[in-house]
């Protein structure tokens, strides 16, 4: 992906990740309903919407890119995977610490990433109740 469209799709992602990031912070220090993945994590319904809005935006932004996302591959397992992996994809944590979030910790992530013949080459990461972002290109 060329520069100039790299930092055309930022723009666009930072608008989704701060989308995902309100709907985070709608569940944050409410009663939490946890469920643990087969991995024994935790996963609330915070992490799905997020996941969800993230996905919906990849899908406009980005058509025909391959998206690995957290929860639906802890929903559909490794196999779900192409083998071997295209050489563009996203990689998406729609909340990274859900731990943190879950003991009302401020320290949690939305993360996406853009990965180019194994690089990455942008990677986005808002942390929403910090009102922080960070974006490289």
């Amino acid at each position: 992906m060329h520069d100039q469209d790299t930092r055309a799709l930022a723009s666009v992602l930072v608008k989704v990740a701060r989308e995902a990031g309100r709907a985070i912070m709608a569940h944050y220090r409410a009663p939490i309903a946890i469920e643990l993945k087969s991995d024994a994590s935790p996963v609330t319904a915070a992490d799905r919407e997020a996941e969800a809005i993230i996905l919906e935006g990849l899908s406009k932004a980005a058509p025909g890119i391959l998206v690995i996302a957290e929860e639906a591959m802890a929903a559909t397992g490794l196999s779900a995977l192409p083998s071997p992996l295209p050489d563009v994809f996203f990689l998406v944590d729609p909340l990274d610490g859900t731990k943190e979030f879950i003991n009302a910790r401020d320290e949690f992530t939305v993360n996406i990433a853009l990965i180019e013949r194994g690089a990455p080459v942008f990677g986005l990461v808002y942390a929403p109740a910090l009102s922080v972002l960070y974006v490289t290109t």
